[in-house]
């Protein structure tokens, strides 16, 4: 219990710290998340820490990390009443950003002589852990491999998302909130709240739907890829 609670008060501390340098230089190779992801696995690799035993002492951390998922809700709750007017136009952004990275992925493996097992671990990134390892091990995918991609892509779309989306010229708050919340699930969705209460409302509304969608839409629609 002590050791857990040690483990706790040393990980917040660590983000706290990595947060108040990014708020001093605000550089996207400095976000607080990505430090920490790197300053723990350098830890647990040098003190040859099993991860599980690590897993184990953070649960605290890990049991918080779904509430504050749940509490994107929030902005979503605030902001209601302009989003039911672009209902539709998020619903098919959403199912345009699902299909299209369902396309992308399956042609990238395809061109890379991919085996299926792979690819199927690779056919929805864009939603949250638990609904990706679901829709890959029904398609016959490595749950393993599902995790690592979809927390890498999020972290990726975390960091760099708002400024790629900035060069390309969509600056508006709703735009770059359901881009975000399509692409990058709840580490997105975190980002754009981070960035714009708009941002993060329809990036929160986008998410949502983004789940939905591939839950009910990725599978079947995978199967007939494959059979192409």
């Amino acid at each position: 219990m002590t050791s857990s609670a040690l483990i706790v008060i040393l990980i917040c501390a660590l983000f706290y710290l990595f947060r108040r340098i990014y708020r001093s230089y605000p550089v996207s190779l400095l976000n607080p998340l990505l430090l920490c992801i790197v300053s723990i696995s350098t830890a647990l690799l040098a003190l040859d820490v099993q991860y599980q035993v690590f897993f184990l002492a953070a649960q605290p951390i890990h049991f918080f990390l779904e509430v504050a998922v749940v509490a994107l809700a929030y902005p979503l709750y605030t902001q209601f009443h302009d989003i039911k007017r672009y209902f539709v136009h998020i619903l098919l952004c959403s199912f345009i950003g699902v299909s299209s990275a369902t396309v992308i992925a399956w042609l990238l493996c395809k061109l890379f002589l991919v085996d299926e097992q792979l690819s199927a671990s690779l056919a929805a990134l864009s939603v949250t852990t638990p609904i990706t390892i679901i829709v890959s091990q029904s398609l016959g995918g490595m749950s393993a491999i599902a995790a690592i991609m979809v927390i890498l892509v999020g972290v990726f779309g975390g960091i760099f998302g708002l400024s790629l989306l900035e060069k390309l010229n969509i600056k508006h708050p709703k735009a770059q909130g359901i881009a975000l919340g399509v692409s990058c699930h709840a580490i997105g969705t975190a980002s754009a709240l981070e960035h714009h209460p708009i941002a993060g409302a329809y990036a929160s509304a986008a998410m949502t739907i983004s789940a939905i969608t591939t839950a009910i839409w990725v599978p079947p629609f995978y199967t007939w890829l494959t059979t192409l």
